[in-house]
C-alpha cells in the first residue's frame, strides 16, 4: 500500500475538488479566495521585504484567477507596497467572488486600471509581477491582450509570482505557449496540477509552492482521483525495512538474463545496481564468453555462463535458466541481451514458465513487440521499463500521442494488460495494474546518457527482492533518479554516467532513510 499519496490533478478534477468544497460542503468560495491570495501575498513578500520602496503590478483577467489578485494586491498594498492593478477584459464580466474582492480593492481607494499601452512601463518597472490572468481553465494559443501582457512580463526583470499556473500552460499537459509567462515563483492551491509536473510547464512554473487552503480530504476523496506524484517523503515511506537479524538469503535472491558480446557493460551496471539497491545475492546469466570475462569486474556478482549463438544467448541454453528459477525471489531480463532468436526465446520462456516478479527491459522489451498477449500468461507480476520509442513498438501508439498524453497512455496499457508499467522519460511515469499513476519529481538531464537504463532495471530487481512490486516500482523509479541528481551535483549533468549514478546510490538511499526517521 502506497502511503502519503500527492495528487496531481487535472484542471477538471481540481475545479470539481473546489465546487463540492463549495456546494456540498458549504465552505464559502470566498473563504477559499481570501486564503488563496494571502498565500500569493506571502510568496511575493518574501522577494519584496527588503526593498525600501517596492512596487507590484498584478495583472488580473475575468475569472477567479483575477480574484486571487485583488486579495493578493489588497494584502500587499496593506503591507505598503505600491501596488497597480491592470484589468485584461471587462469589468462587467467579472463574477461572483471575484466581483467581490474587486469592489472591495475598488471601495478601499484603489484603482483597477484597463490593461493597455501605458501597462507596459508600468510592468517594465515593477520589483514584483504577479501573474492572475487566466489560471488553470485556459486552453489553447494566447489571445490578445493576453499575449501582449505575457511578452511584457517575459521581457521585464521583475520577480514574477504565477497564481495557480502561469498564463499559457495548459494545467493537463504542460504544453505551453510560445509567449507563455516564464515565472519564478508559481503558488498553486490544493494539490499540483499535472502541467506543473510535466515539461516544459514544468520549466516555466518556476519554483512551485503548493499552497494548502482549506479543501478537505473528503473533497479530493470525491472525485476518485488516480494520478500521483512521488516525492521524498513519500519514497521514504516505501524502503525496505530490514532486522538485524538478516542474512543475504532473505534480502532477494536477483537473477539477472543480460548481455551479449558487446553489450557485456549492460550487463554489469544491471547486476551491480541490483546490488546496490540492497539484493542480498545476484546471478548474472550470461552468454558464456561474457560471463567468464566479466567477472574481473564483478567481484560480487556470481555467474551463470551459457550456451550461446552469434555473440547471444542460444535457445538451447533454456534448461540452464530454468533450474535457476527456483532460487530466485525475482528475475531481470533484457539489458544488453541482442535481438536474435535466442533472447527472443528465452524472454518468452521466462514469461512462461517464472512465476515470481519479472522485470522485462531493453531486448527484452523488443522482443515482444507486436506480441504483448503473451503477457497475460503470466502468473507472477510483471514490470515492463520502456523508453518511449520501445513503448511506441509495445502499443502501437504513435510517439506524439505517447508524448501528449504519457498519463493517459501509460495508464491505459497497464490496465489492459494487468501489469506494472515505468514510461521513461522527462519525468517517468509508473502505471499501476489498477489504474493509478505515479509521476516522479526526481530527475535531470544528465541521465540521458547510455546505461542508465540498465542501472534502473538492476534497482527495481533489487528491491523488488524485497519489498512488493508496486512499491520497488515507485521507490525504484525516485530513487533511481534521486541518485542521478546526487551524482549531478558533484560532477556537473554533462559528465554524468550511469556508474556514477550507481555509486551515489548509497547517499539516496541514505537520504530517504533520514526522511523516513523525520516522519516519526
Amino acid at each position: 500500500m502506497v502511503p502519503n499519496k500527492k495528487y496531481l490533478l487535472t484542471a477538471s478534477e481540481m475545479a470539481e475538488v473546489d465546487r463540492f468544497t463549495i456546494e456540498t460542503l458549504g465552505l464559502p468560495g470566498c473563504v477559499l479566495m481570501e486564503r488563496a491570495g494571502k498565500a500569493v501575498a506571502d510568496a511575493a513578500w518574501q522577494v519584496l521585504a527588503d526593498k525600501a520602496k517596492a512596487s507590484a503590478v498584478v495583472l488580473c483577467g475575468p475569472g477567479n484567477n483575477g480574484g486571487d489578485g485583488y486579495v493578493a494586491a489588497r494584502h500587499l498594498a496593506e503591507a505598503g507596497v505600491g501596488c497597480q492593478v491592470f484589468l485584461l477584459g471587462k469589468p462587467e464580466k467579472i463574477k461572483g467572488d471575484a466581483r467581490l474582492n474587486f469592489e472591495i480593492w475598488s471601495n478601499l481607494g484603489h484603482t483597477v486600471e484597463p490593461f493597455a499601452e501605458h501597462a507596459i512601463p508600468a510592468i517594465a518597472a515593477a520589483d514584483v509581477i504577479i501573474d492572475a490572468m487566466l489560471g488553470t481553465g485556459a486552453k489553447g494559443a494566447l489571445r490578445e491582450p493576453f499575449r501582449t501582457a505575457a511578452q511584457a512580463v517575459n521581457r521585464s526583470r521583475a520577480h514574477v509570482v504565477a497564481i495557480d499556473l502561469p498564463t499559457g500552460v495548459d494545467a493537463d499537459t504542460g504544453v505551453c505557449d510560445p509567449d507563455a509567462v516564464n515565472a519564478n515563483t508559481t503558488v498553486t492551491f490544493g494539490a499540483t496540477k499535472i502541467g506543473h509536473a510535466f515539461f516544459p510547464g514544468r520549466e516555466q512554473s518556476g519554483h512551485l509552492l503548493v499552497a494548502d487552503i482549506g479543501f478537505p480530504g473528503r473533497a479530493y476523496e470525491s472525485i476518485g482521483a488516480q494520478t500521483f506524484l512521488i516525492d521524498q517523503h513519500m519514497a521514504a515511506g516505501l524502503l525496505p525495512k530490514r532486522p538485524r537479524t538478516a542474512f543475504k538469503n532473505r534480502c532477494g535472491q536477483v537473477l539477472v538474463v543480460a548481455g551479449s558480446v558487446g553489450m557485456d557493460g549492460a550487463a554489469a551496471l544491471c547486476s551491480k545496481s541490483a546490488l546496490a539497491a540492497g539484493a542480498g545475492l545476484v546471478v548474472l546469466a550470461a552468454p558464456a564468453q561474457i560471463a567468464n570475462s566479466i567477472g574481473v569486474n564483478l567481484h560480487e556478482v556470481m555467474k551463470l555462463p551459457l550456451a550461446s549463438e552469434d555473440g547471444m544467448v542460444a535457445a538451447q541454453a533454456w534448461p540452464e535458466v530454468e533450474a535457476k528459477l527456483p532460487w530466485a525471489s525475482v528475475v531481470a531480463a533484457g539489458p544488453g541481451l541482442g535481438q536474435g532468436n535466442g533472447p527472443r526465446e528465452i524472454v518468452f520462456r521466462l514469461i512462461e514458465k517464472f512465476e515470481g516478479p519479472l522485470v522485462i527491459d531493453a531486448d527484452g522489451l523488443n522482443a515482444l513487440a507486436g506480441e504483448t498477449d503473451i503477457l497475460k500468461k503470466r502468473a507472477g507480476k510483471t514490470i515492463l521499463t520502456p523508453h518511449p520509442g520501445e513503448f511506441s513498438r509495445l502499443s502501437g501508439l504513435s510517439a506524439e500521442a505517447i508524448a501528449h498524453e504519457p498519463v493517459h497512455r501509460a495508464r491505459d496499457f497497464a490496465r489492459k494488460h494487468q501489469l506494472h508499467l515505468l514510461l521513461k522519460g522527462a519525468p517517468s511515469v509508473a502505471a499501476l495494474p489498477d489504474g493509478q499513476v505515479f509521476v516522479n519529481s526526481t530527475g535531470n538531464p544528465g541521465m540521458a546518457t547510455a546505461g542508465m537504463g540498465d542501472v534502473l532495471t538492476g534497482v527495481l530487481a533489487g528491491l523488488t527482492g524485497q519489498i512488493a512490486a508496486e512499491d520497488a516500482l515507485l521507490l525504484g523509479m525516485f530513487v533511481h533518479s534521486l541518485a542521478g541528481d546526487l551524482a549531478a551535483e558533484r560532477m556537473g549533468e554533462l559528465s554524468l554516467t550511469a556508474g556514477a549514478t550507481i555509486d551515489t546510490l548509497g547517499p539516496a538511499f541514505k537520504l530517504l532513510q533520514a526522511e523516513a526517521k523525520m516522519a516519526y
